[in-house]
């Protein structure tokens, strides 16, 4: 058996309930590994057989640790290399200098760097010269593959941490706009909001109340695994009209269970949703609310979409194949 150092500069709570993060335990474990979760530096042990690090930010001094005990590194997580140019959230070249010089330095020292998407892979690869590049998608947990559900309501759900940056790379400021607009409209809807608190929870109260949707909206907070589920398996339709997306593990998610998807075309979201899902445009509150009545007035629109989606993320998003995928590149650092 060998000993994984599971590095990642982020609460244990967020660790041990994020879904991205649960993938990669569970698949060290899975293949027969004794996985040792570190959230700060000084919790590293200086015996180990590989380092394995999400997000490339704080990789830099476990990726150093690991070459001077000649032990192999391997560094994943969404990297967000370039947003669109009309979207100010932070991406790579938006980054302090500094940021940027830790960051390529440490994508250079790894052993491999796994990418979550095929577009990252690529850039990345080509930008930073690098040949320890490779493949590595999210893919969807077993009880997430759960099929169609007769019994679901007119609910439109989506899950998102609620930081004030990330609700505006994610749509929700346009979602809730759109979700207005269905009111004045006469279009009953309701909207299930989802995900841990962050620093935008006032900024989206403040939106809620002065858009006068607090009926229509209501807000859940963090939520069990089970209770997601639940979620995902209750709605008719999952909305994420991002601006951005390095993945969108959710929809991916949400597509298994066999929801409807209404989302934008945006990084990487055309590669997990495909054409199993209704794209709008970013940014446009209106666009957005004449799709969403469209597929609620629109029963056989709904179901193939649902259909399709859960056929998509059963055959493309299984977690096997991470397993296999991650043996493979176990096995190429040397670790069997």
């Amino acid at each position: 058996m060998s000993k994984f150092i599971f590095f990642c500069h982020d609460s244990l709570t967020n660790i041990e309930s994020f879904e991205y993060y649960k993938q990669d335990i569970d698949a060290l474990t899975q293949l027969g590994h004794e996985v040792v979760i570190c959230t700060k530096y000084r919790e590293i042990p200086f015996r180990f057989d590989g380092m394995f690090v999400w997000w490339w930010t704080h990789a830099l001094w476990p990726v150093l640790l690991s070459r001077l005990l000649n032990k192999p590194s391997i560094i994943t997580g969404t990297f967000n290399f370039q947003f669109p140019a009309h979207f100010a959230g932070r991406d790579y070249f938006r980054r302090p200098l500094w940021q940027r010089a830790l960051i390529r330095i440490a994508t250079q020292l790894s052993t491999l760097n796994l990418f979550v998407n095929q577009e990252e892979f690529k850039n990345c690869s080509t930008f930073f010269g690098i040949h320890s590049a490779r493949y590595y998608p999210h893919v969807v947990n077993n009880d997430y593959l759960c099929g169609p559900s007769l019994n679901r309501e007119k609910i439109l759900f989506n899950l998102a941490w609620s930081g004030r940056d990330n609700l505006i790379r994610k749509g929700i400021p346009e979602l809730l706009a759109a979700i207005q607009i269905l009111k004045q409209e006469d279009c009953s809807v309701t909207l299930h909001l989802a995900g841990p608190e962050g620093d935008g929870k006032d900024y989206l109260m403040e939106t809620i109340n002065a858009l006068n949707i607090s009926e229509e909206v209501h807000l859940l907070g963090q939520l069990t695994r089970e209770d997601k589920l639940a979620h995902l398996r209750m709605c008719e339709i999952y909305v994420q009209p991002s601006h951005y997306e390095g993945f969108g593990l959710a929809m991916a998610e949400a597509m298994g269970c066999g929801a409807c998807v209404i989302t934008c075309d945006v990084g990487a979201v055309k590669s997990v949703v495909g054409d199993c899902g209704l794209y709008v445009q970013p940014g446009s509150p209106q666009e957005l609310a004449d799709t969403i009545k469209r597929v609620l007035h629109d029963q056989d629109l709904r179901l193939g979409f649902q259909n399709r989606a859960q056929e998509r993320a059963h055959n493309h998003f299984s977690f096997s194949r991470k397993l296999e995928s991650l043996k493979n590149y176990l096995s190429e650092v040397g670790i069997t």
